[in-house]
């Protein structure tokens, strides 16, 4: 469940005008300014316009950088290979699982987010890290009652883009994304599913915590709420959804940022922390500022 928690949330509820979301990159050879920029997997697209300088910034560079190219997902090739990756292996499948008591508990989470319109055993076949995808999904929408699943936040960001004339490059694959939630032992995925629908109350609070400091644009808050004991990530989580991604991207950002301007868009867990990039840009000898 903490894996998910942080692909899926990294959340908020409302937004504000003072949010720092938007960081500057200046400064050891770049050309022009470069941008930061955390995004939400799950805010109302109407953040970008209350995001101070966000529109300016995407209009003065080169290109956008995001965690996938968005418009991949919805080709049928993408689309193939995410309904694979999530299916179950036949003697995996949920109802050989858990017990009876354990069945209905996660039944019980999931019908009280769909009014009873989904159960369990309509998603029998599918891997449990994808129920608890659509669990996480349910909580963070909480934070969210406004939220249009047709208009996603990086995808948005990706569109303006383009419609700005602005090339659009990736970090990683769907492949790869997709492996990174889906991909894990059966039996650890059952029990951070099992997990998910047992403190499903307290992620809903954790949520809203998380949901309250990116409104403020509280980065030393996210990171906070992130690596809260108990439902935040453990350091091995981290590593593998965060540092590790992160050691790679930053390779490719400090080779872009020599030879274009570039606006990175990805989740606002990438950017906070010792490890974030924002640290290690500066570590680098950037100057990192946010805009305001």
């Amino acid at each position: 469940m903490k894996k998910l928690f942080l692909t899926l949330a990294v959340i908020v509820a409302s937004m504000s005008c003072n949010a720092q979301l938007l960081w500057k990159v200046s400064g050891n050879g770049v050309k022009g300014d470069s941008y930061l920029f955390g995004t939400h997997h799950v805010a109302p697209v109407d953040m970008l316009d209350k995001t101070p300088g966000f529109n300016d910034a995407l209009k003065g560079v080169d290109a956008v950088y995001g965690e996938i190219d968005m418009a991949l997902m919805v080709s049928p090739e993408a689309q193939q290979s995410i309904l694979s990756l999530a299916m179950a292996p036949a003697d995996s499948t949920l109802n050989k699982l858990y017990t009876t008591e354990q069945y209905d508990s996660i039944n019980a989470v999931l019908k009280k987010y769909t009014s009873g319109m989904a159960t369990l055993d309509q998603l029998n076949m599918l891997k449990p890290s994808m129920v608890a995808t659509q669990i996480a999904m349910f909580q963070n929408m909480v934070a969210f009652p406004g939220f249009n699943a047709s208009q996603q936040l990086d995808q948005t960001v990706q569109l303006k883009a383009k419609e700005l004339g602005k090339a659009i490059k990736d970090f990683e694959t769907v492949e790869f994304q997709m492996n990174l939630l889906f991909g894990d032992p059966i039996a650890d995925q059952a029990e951070g599913l099992l997990k998910a629908a047992r403190t499903d109350e307290e992620a809903i609070g954790h949520v809203k915590e998380l949901a309250r400091a990116y409104t403020e644009g509280d980065l030393a808050a996210i990171e906070k709420v992130m690596f809260a004991p108990e439902i935040g990530m453990d350091e091995e989580t981290a590593k593998h959804m965060l540092y590790d991604r992160n050691d790679n991207w930053i390779k490719t950002i400090k080779d872009a940022v020599g030879h274009e301007s570039i606006m990175v868009a990805v989740g606002i867990g990438h950017l906070v922390g010792e490890r974030g990039l924002i640290k290690q840009l500066q570590d680098a000898g950037y100057t990192v500022t946010p805009v305001k």
